[in-house]
């Protein structure tokens, strides 16, 4: 796996866009020398009142729909993805209204479909380019206006996590006093392997409950029959989960009765969570004791459940996410 870094890599995802597949104009980015203007507030799919003494920056999953005319990558007033959005963020991010102040940039994004065509390295170039840029832009927008100072911690989804994988390794790398504040961060539904933390020694997974400074993520699948499905396109070698009831980073598994596991969202359904290793795929999951497969969770993975990352444990994360603030603030003093 290679490093993180996305120097040259915003010049070579624009190059990308020409290049692979196919020189037709139709996968060009449209409108790269354009920069999102994060003062406009219509720019931002949440900004709270600074009323907690802690934020939370997130970044949301793909939310848009793709037409054949589309280009690989959106516009960032794409009428689908402003539609979608404030839906998924009170399935997502709203989690930690209890806890902090939240604040959502719009990116522009990459179709998902499209982009999981190209080989993984192909990926991780083009979301270093304009998707990181954007919200790299809407964090240092956002660091200057709005945070004031104040600790905070990072979130996101999918390709919103793939994309915060760039504002650890790189920007938390380039401004350790920025880094110094970050509680924690919350990438979920997307690859944080081991080789990513060899290759960024600033930056630790999380083994337990109240560690700060480190990453907490994990990837939500079934077991069918006792086996694992044969494909997830968000997992690849080394990625690693957590167990979000017991927040450790072992191989124990919590039953669904267990009193700690506070439920899903809105439903409070709970299933058992026990974090796995494939050694088919030599990745780990975050396996989930639902004995079907939903209908809306189809094409990610075989028994992947990819839209209930957050969703499962809505509850659970609030409740974590304040353990870290109080372990946070305990350390400050």
């Amino acid at each position: 796996m290679k490093t993180f870094r996305a120097t040259g890599m915003a010049i070579m995802a624009t190059m990308l866009s020409f290049t692979m597949g196919s020189c037709d104009n139709d996968e060009a980015e449209p409108n790269e020398h354009f920069s999102v203007d994060y003062s406009d507030t219509n720019n931002w799919v949440k900004i709270s009142t600074a009323e907690k003494a802690v934020d939370v920056f997130y970044l949301y999953p793909t939310s848009w729909e793709a037409t054949e005319e589309d280009n690989i990558i959106n516009t960032i007033d794409n009428a689908s993805m402003r539609a979608k959005v404030p839906g998924v963020y009170e399935e997502q991010a709203s989690c930690f209204e209890s806890v902090a102040n939240v604040y959502a940039p719009y990116y522009r994004q990459l179709d998902a479909m499209k982009l999981l065509n190209y080989p993984l390295e192909e990926q991780e170039e083009m979301v270093a380019g304009t998707p990181y840029s954007d919200a790299k832009a809407a964090f240092e927008y956002y660091l200057e206006h709005y945070n004031c100072g104040r600790p905070f911690i990072l979130a996101g989804h999918s390709q919103g996590s793939n994309v915060l994988k760039y504002l650890l390794s790189d920007y938390m790398a380039d401004h350790p006093e920025v880094y110094g504040r970050m509680i924690a961060a919350y990438p979920l539904g997307y690859s944080y392997s081991q080789d990513y933390f060899e290759e960024n020694t600033h930056l630790k997974f999380a083994e337990g409950e109240t560690d700060t400074r480190v990453v907490i993520s994990w990837n939500c699948e079934r077991m069918e029959n006792g086996k694992f499905g044969s494909y997830n396109l968000v997992c690849h070698e080394g990625a690693m989960s957590i167990n979000p009831i017991s927040w450790k980073h072992d191989y124990e598994k919590v039953e669904a009765d267990d009193p700690r596991n506070l439920g899903a969202l809105n439903t409070r359904e709970r299933y058992s969570a026990q974090v796995m290793y494939d050694p088919e795929r030599k990745y780990e999951v975050l396996i989930v004791g639902m004995p079907e497969q939903p209908e809306n969770e189809q094409g990610i993975g075989e028994y992947a459940l990819h839209g209930c990352d957050f969703k499962l444990y809505y509850y659970n994360i609030a409740e974590n996410a304040q353990k870290r603030i109080d372990a946070y603030f305990s350390e400050q003093e």
